[in-house]
């Protein structure tokens, strides 16, 4: 009976010492060697991240590019410049629209240093407004007022969104040129009809397959080496936001 007595308490001093060691191990035997799925090893491996977390997220593919899309943004610049809506652009009434445009910022420019509204720009005014620009100009050239910079001589397309710039890429402003060169019935100035058949050139130039839009095959290329946009026309002023 003694000496079963004593096996019986050698083996318990063994557990005894065995849960000890287990407890004074890193994490324990538990968080350790048996919970290598969950706070041992598993935890170590995995990082304690679910899946994909910690990861870049791979850029939006590119859409494919509608004809529709692309005649909405010309037919959007001809409604711009058809100041009379009498369904044509002549090229004094394209001048008409970007001077009123020009003098409407000029206004807006004097209302924004004229602070108390007097009609006048006192010199204490006009120093609030330069420092405003973030840097004094060193010369008039460069002193345009405000940061989007002077008022250009064309219409401009109007995108929405980033699909909308690459097709604007493709689109020349509407200036006193364009008019000129999409006139082909030589009258006083240029229809819808001849501005979208004239810009619609450059789309039909990388619409390879005739399908009536361009995929991001026929888009690639053209932004590639020696490109810059679809059609090699480059992006329209100002580029996309970044």
């Amino acid at each position: 009976m003694r000496k079963i007595s004593l096996i019986v308490v050698a083996a318990s001093l063994s557990l005894v010492s065995s849960a000890s060691l287990a407890q004074d191990m890193p994490g324990g035997m538990s968080g350790g060697m048996g919970g290598m799925g969950g706070g041992g090893m598993g935890g170590d491996m995995g990082g304690g991240e679910g899946p994909g977390e910690g990861r870049p997220t791979p850029p939006r593919p590119p859409k494919a590019v509608k004809r529709k899309q692309f005649d909405k943004l010309v037919t959007g610049m001809f409604r711009e410049a058809d100041a009379n809506k009498d369904g044509t652009v002549t090229i004094a009434e394209l001048h008409g629209v970007v001077d009123a445009r020009r003098e409407a910022t000029i206004r807006a420019r004097f209302a924004a240093v004229d602070t108390n509204r007097d009609g006048n720009v006192s010199p204490a005014e006009f120093m609030v407004w330069q420092k405003q620009m973030g840097s004094v100009a060193s010369s008039d050239a460069q002193a345009s007022g405000d940061r989007n910079g002077p008022v250009a001589d064309a219409i401009m397309p109007s995108p929405e969104g980033e699909d909308g710039y690459v097709i604007a890429a493709m689109i020349e402003p509407l200036n006193g040129t364009v008019i000129a060169s999409a006139n082909t019935n030589y009258d006083a100035g240029v229809s819808l009809e001849e501005l979208l058949a004239y810009e619609g050139r450059h789309f039909d130039e990388a619409d390879k397959d005739r399908d009536g839009e361009l995929s991001p095959q026929e888009l690639r290329p053209a932004g590639g080496p020696g490109g810059r946009g679809p059609g090699g026309r480059g992006d329209p002023p100002g580029g996309p936001p970044r």
